[in-house]
């Protein structure tokens, strides 16, 4: 097992102090659960549909809304009114 000193300015041993005194764990239980919390949100990542709606991408196409659900009909469609001129 690895030991670690870490150094805390007067707010964050408070935040600490109060947080152990909430939970009732020990110091070094909050901070292992800190890590683990901050660890598991870092690797999670943003999926692709998080990206492009963050990026404004969403929504900014004309068409029908349901496209991607239904590309089969939607090019049947457009084939049988190209065919049919």
């Amino acid at each position: 097992m690895k030991m670690l000193s870490v150094r805390l300015d007067d707010k964050e041993a408070a935040a600490l102090k109060a947080l152990c005194d909430e939970t009732g764990l020990s110091r070094s239980q909050v901070v292992k659960r800190g890590l683990s919390a901050l660890a598991g949100s870092a690797r999670r990542g943003k999926t692709p549909g998080v990206l492009a709606e963050e990026l404004g991408i969403v929504g900014c196409f004309a068409g029908p809304r349901d496209l991607s659900a239904r590309v089969g009909h939607y090019v049947k469609k457009s084939l049988r009114a190209k065919s049919a001129r």
